[in-house]
């Protein structure tokens, strides 16, 4: 099986950002805007927002406790950043969480599976 690293490889695009208390859902369709994350195999992340890069950061997975809420997984470390996110692969749907956990969960899919979701979507 893939490493956590390995399963982030690849361009992600973002699908929904969802609040802790589950109200009022931000899409792509609701917002007006676009976030793609890139993660490389040199550890690389890249940040686009509507299309332009916004961001880039070297990027490392742990697995263990985070040291802001003492929460048990996968995270992602951003160089350079104060934060740290929970992150989880299952299949080509990737889950993020801020480690602090005040801003909810996003969710992204590997952009061919993107466009494969989205066109059966049309189809229906």
């Amino acid at each position: 099986m893939p490493t956590v690293e390995e399963q982030l490889v690849g361009r992600w695009e973002w699908v929904q950002t969802t609040t802790k208390s589950g109200v009022n859902a931000a899409t792509p369709s609701n917002t007006g805007h676009t976030n793609v994350i890139e993660f490389d195999r040199r550890g690389r992340a890249r940040f686009y927002h509507d299309g332009s890069l916004t961001g880039a950061a070297m990027f490392s997975v742990r697995r263990g406790v985070s040291a802001k809420n003492h929460r048990k997984g996968h995270f992602i470390i951003y160089r350079g950043y104060n934060n740290e996110q929970f992150c989880s692969v299952s299949g080509d749907k990737l889950f993020l969480e801020d480690a602090g956990g005040t801003k909810g969960s996003h969710v992204f899919f590997k952009e061919a599976s993107h466009r494969k979701f989205a066109t059966a979507m049309n189809q229906q």
